[in-house]
């Protein structure tokens, strides 16, 4: 018999992490997420500099673009925004700064969003595809990281299948980058795709954009951590066969990702879910179905203080709340030969 409902869930997780760690995990879901601040890289430097006073912030060690209170707080306690299924917070519309642009000044995700983006590593001269952008928060740091230092140069495109999400993903991005970055023709660097690439073939807009050097597959998942915020209601509703279809879908998304990805380049791919299904179950049949051309890419070594308290799994690693400040998020890097 299939489990299903909070009493199924329950059971499932404190299975996999053991009755011991699982009521503390479960307590950290419950806490509100932790987010950092993604100042707009792409402000006048003295507006950049304005929002990170008035907003108490300093530059993360480690994760460019990012920004944290110096207290160690999460940066959006006292944002007023709408949560997103993945643990992105939406973006104010606005920050008591003297305005000297109309772009956003400030973008808050949740720091294991931003970390991942960073691992893809997107070098100058890049061309990345994000499969899954919306809502938008992985999107921004890779236009960051791309488009933002004195090299900036290449391309990055953005799909989304939702027509609904991929209205959220246009007001996200227009309102954080300038309109020329946006721009279609020659002086246009991001753009956006609206696809489904998880139907067994590759989308011919998406074809006739490749092969890129990075993609990113933020997969549609069990968002566990936005279920139980979501109370009682949304995990009656859970069950593991739709769990089971998720990884289905999800290895679809990573087939596509690998038939668009450059000799040489690399996969990223990312859940907010706790189902090993759904993490290194996908990778390990990508892997075992698809992947003769594809190899497991070890972290790179300055990622390794941002990792700790971090759980390593066969294929990746899971970044959790109750031992680190952020995730759930699980990320595993694949290469191509």
């Amino acid at each position: 018999m299939s489990l299903r409902g909070e009493t199924g869930w329950q059971a499932t997780h404190a299975k996999a992490f053991g009755k011991e760690r699982w009521p503390q995990l479960l307590r950290a879901l419950r806490q509100p997420v932790h987010h950092v601040a993604l100042v707009n890289p792409f402000l006048p430097s003295l507006q950049r500099e304005d929002v990170a006073q008035l907003q108490r912030l300093q530059p993360h060690e480690e994760i460019p673009c990012v920004f944290v209170n110096a207290d160690g707080s999460s940066c959006s306690n006292d944002a007023e925004a709408d949560q997103d299924g993945d643990g992105l917070l939406a973006p104010r519309a606005s920050l008591e700064t003297p305005a000297t642009s109309d772009l956003l000044p400030c973008y808050f995700l949740d720091g294991a969003s931003a970390l991942a983006a960073a691992l893809l590593e997107p070098g100058p001269g890049a061309s990345v595809l994000d499969l899954c952008a919306a809502p938008g928060g992985k999107s921004l740091m890779l236009a960051s990281l791309l488009f933002a230092g004195p090299e900036a140069s290449g391309r990055l495109i953005c799909n989304e299948m939702s027509r609904p999400r991929l209205a959220r993903l246009q007001k996200v991005v227009s309102s954080f980058l300038p309109p020329e970055m946006l721009a279609t023709g020659a002086t246009g660097r991001v753009s956006l795709v609206n696809v489904d690439a998880a139907t067994g073939s590759i989308p011919v807009p998406l074809q006739r954009l490749a092969p890129f050097d990075r993609v990113l597959v933020d997969a549609p998942c069990t968002s566990d951590r936005h279920l139980v915020h979501q109370g009682a209601s949304a995990l009656a509703h859970w069950a593991a066969g739709a769990v089971k279809a998720n990884a289905e879908r999800q290895l679809e998304l990573l087939r596509a990702a690998a038939a668009l990805v450059k000799p040489g380049g690399l996969v990223l791919y990312v859940t907010c879910a706790l189902a090993e299904a759904e993490n290194d179950g996908v990778v390990s049949k990508f892997l075992k179905k698809f992947g003769q051309n594809f190899a497991l890419d070890a972290f790179p070594d300055q990622a390794s203080r941002l990792l700790q308290g971090a759980d390593a799994t066969q294929c990746g690693v899971l970044i959790l709340p109750d031992r680190t400040p952020y995730g759930p998020m699980y990320i595993s890097r694949l290469r191509r030969h």
